[in-house]
């Protein structure tokens, strides 16, 4: 668990119990670990019953889609919790006539009608945004200073000079801005000290809020194999899988993308390192190549031709055996043999 600083956690409390509507900001560019951690204390806030709204200067890729909450990140303040609706859409300057409104069968008509010569306006050219939303507290995640925030806090800064902030970040460098700066450098990742402040806070931490920060801390220490991890790191996670984390399921990374063959009946093939042979084909020699053999052919002395045996000098066809069969036995094989000796007896 991350080693957090206790006044600064008891300030930290004090000025999330007496506010209603808390804004979580998020940086430029924000990486996976930060993003996990707003999320995490998005969802834990809102089981408490606060009403929260989450914003980030940079629009949310695909690569984040996996944390649950990430379609609540909106790209402005007040475009979640603000009171006033905004309708914009493309001017060009002298292209409108009048603006009007009237109400029918309690329905709100606004009514914009174009200057005679200019184009109308259609319901493709509507953009809706809110703002006026009242915001008690904000809270940012993963920023070393405000200019960090982008266009949040450039075009709000009087927002962010007026409401009281809980600074949360990890980084040695941070300008320790809030009013609240709950910093840990020795931390492996900013979801191991979001995990370590929901727990001590007595905030809501199910399954959700747990995957989240799990996914977070695996993707910021490279699950778990950079050398910030310590043994602090592997108690979060404990503490994470015991609220029900969920763990990323991926492919080994020796086997992916790999094709998968199907594998071979070993017991109807039984495995031979013979080669198969190849049917010899004879093929066709023209007169020309044959002469052509003939003389590359190297010499050769000729032999004395084997004596043929008397059967078939005497014009008669040899047995003939198939091969691997033992040979054949002489008729007379069995017959009793009578030699004639040397000595006379």
């Amino acid at each position: 668990m991350a080693n957090l600083n206790r006044d600064q956690v008891n300030q930290a409390r004090t000025l999330l119990e007496s506010s209603k509507a808390i804004l979580i900001a998020l940086p430029a560019n924000p990486s996976f670990d930060a993003v996990a951690a707003a999320l995490s204390f998005y969802l834990s806030l809102s089981a408490a019953g606060k009403q929260i709204s989450m914003v980030s200067a940079t629009e949310m890729t695909v690569g984040y889609n996996e944390l649950v909450g990430v379609d609540k990140i909106g790209k402005a303040i007040g475009s979640q919790n603000g009171r006033n609706l905004i309708i914009s859409f493309p001017y060009q300057e002298g292209s409108i006539e009048k603006v009007s409104y009237n109400i029918e069968n309690d329905t709100f008509n606004l009514v914009i009608e174009p200057r005679e010569g200019y184009p109308p306006i259609t319901p493709e050219m509507m953009q809706y945004n809110y703002s006026g939303g009242a915001t008690d507290c904000i809270i940012t995640v993963g920023a070393s200073k405000l200019d960090d925030l982008d266009s949040l806090y450039n075009g709000n800064q009087s927002l962010f000079n007026e409401k009281p902030l809980i600074n949360i970040d990890v980084a040695g460098n941070n300008q320790k801005y809030g009013k609240a700066n709950i910093i840990d450098t020795s931390a492996s990742s900013i979801s191991e000290l979001a995990a370590t402040l929901i727990s001590e806070m007595g905030l809501s931490l199910e399954p959700d809020i747990a995957t989240n920060l799990m996914m977070g801390l695996s993707e910021e220490t490279n699950n778990f194999a950079s050398p910030e991890v310590t043994a602090a790191t592997f108690e979060t996670a404990a503490l994470l899988l015991k609220n029900g984390a969920r763990q990323k399921q991926s492919q080994a990374k020796t086997g992916q993308n790999l094709p998968q063959f199907p594998r071979q009946d070993q017991s109807q093939k039984p495995f031979s390192f013979a080669r198969p042979q190849r049917p010899f084909q004879r093929q066709p020699v023209s007169g020309q190549q044959q002469q052509t053999q003939q003389q590359q052919q190297p010499f050769r002395p000729k032999t004395q031709p084997q004596q043929q045996p008397k059967q078939q000098q005497q014009g008669q066809s040899p047995s003939v055996r198939e091969a691997g069969s033992p040979p054949e036995t002489p008729p007379d094989w069995l017959k009793p043999k009578i030699y004639k000796g040397s000595t006379l007896l």
